[in-house]
């Protein structure tokens, strides 16, 4: 039997790759209002000096907050870099008015726009950022926020770049690099720097506490962090602003401790590859001579064919809560941090934080501020559209009564 061809023809300019995308542009223009908030940028707004001569200027088609949302809205649909816009959404009319623009900007407009940044511009998208969360994230509506404090590399393909040095590059090894500071609340970004690269994370711990602090209006917050953060002078910190804290440490830090007293025969099975055992308040480091509940960990390694490999790997987590918890419950709370290291790995990837589009260190910076903005909006639109179903959630969001 023969089937005969089958031709198929499209008519207009309807059709699009990018056609799941109209559900996510509705949500940022008409339930998150992006463009209304990112009026609040600054961004090459000229100011008449003398005020008695009104002077004209020609309107820009790209003003800072149609400027904003197109950056966000070309990260969400997975453009890497902005030499790619003008190949990938110069025909995107219709995409491009779903965010309200009449149409994409070129890479040039993109690059010269980030280049503008100054220091009050990255605030004022932190601004934009906080009340984005504030009016619909999870992070401002915790009674007891869990504040996970981590830090990234991001390399960097040029020695020109402004700010970037070789420093701590795990992966590439001299190389130029920038470190990114996160503080993580609910899969949220709360506060963000962006550091040379010979910065180290213990530096920006304080900062990033103190931010947070200021933004959540004093709540008493718990800060999870790895052994990288761990020092006598964070300890300290810690204890004069009555933070709680749950941090990792190294093994052979608490047992050399000559005040610690521990019971070694208290072990107790947590899993058939984890043990536990309570060594109750100790020392932890010489510098610092207040004491912190700790736990000890004994882990078996899975077995894979290297040499030397050890079977065992051992660590401690070191403890300041409010609330008395046995050691299970802490052990748990420290290893549900592994979210800000998933956070790592799809910022650099979907959502292409590594990809610097400047050699000016402030526009950096304001590129991953856009990211940040772009990966709450998403987080935000998987938790109150994707997860939820029937006609009721969806009429809450389209605020009818």
């Amino acid at each position: 039997m023969d089937i005969k061809d089958i031709k198929i023809e499209f008519e207009g300019d309807g059709l699009t790759k990018y056609g799941l995308f109209a559900l996510l542009a509705w949500f940022l223009k008409d339930i998150i209002e992006l463009e209304k908030r990112c009026r609040i940028v600054t961004v090459k707004r000229k100011r008449n000096r003398d005020k008695e001569k009104n002077i004209k200027r020609r309107e820009s088609a790209f003003p800072a907050q149609k400027m904003c949302v197109g950056i966000v809205a070309s990260i969400l649909l997975g453009i890497k870099r902005f030499e790619r816009i003008n190949n990938l959404l110069h025909d995107e009319v219709r995409v491009a008015n779903l965010v309200g623009l009449e149409r994409f900007f070129d890479c040039t407009t993109a690059r010269n726009f980030i280049n503008s940044f100054q220091s009050w511009h990255l605030a004022q998208l932190d601004q934009v950022n906080t009340d984005l969360l504030r009016d619909f994230g999870e992070s401002f509506k915790q009674d007891f926020p869990v504040l996970d404090i981590d830090m990234t590399t991001h390399s960097l393909e040029s020695k020109k770049r402004e700010g970037a040095v070789p420093g701590y590059n795990k992966k590439n090894k001299g190389k130029p690099c920038y470190q990114w500071s996160v503080g993580f609340i609910r899969d949220e970004i709360v506060s963000q720097i962006l550091s040379k690269g010979n910065t180290h994370c213990s530096t920006k711990f304080k900062e990033i506490v103190e931010d947070v602090k200021k933004k959540l209006g004093g709540k008493n917050i718990i800060i999870r962090a790895d052994g990288g953060y761990l020092s006598g002078e964070m300890l300290d910190y810690v204890v004069e602003e009555d933070l709680q804290v749950v941090v990792v440490s190294k093994f052979d830090y608490i047992t050399a401790q000559k005040e610690n007293e521990i019971d070694w025969s208290t072990w107790f099975e947590y899993d058939e590859n984890t043990r536990l055992l309570d060594a109750g308040e100790a020392n932890v480091v010489s510098k610092c001579k207040h004491k912190f509940r700790v736990i000890l960990v004994e882990k078996k390694q899975e077995k894979i064919k290297i040499k030397r490999s050890k079977k065992y790997i051992y660590y401690a987590i070191v403890a300041r809560l409010n609330n008395p918890s046995d050691s299970s419950a802490i052990y748990e709370l420290y290893h549900q941090r592994q979210t800000i290291e998933n956070f790592f790995k799809e910022s650099k990837n979907p959502f292409n934080s590594s990809k610097m589009p400047s050699q000016k260190f402030r526009a950096n910076e304001a590129y991953l501020h856009l990211i940040t903005i772009a990966y709450n909006c998403f987080g935000i639109f998987k938790k109150t559209i994707c997860q939820k179903s029937g006609r009721e959630n969806l009429l809450v969001q389209l605020r009818i009564s």
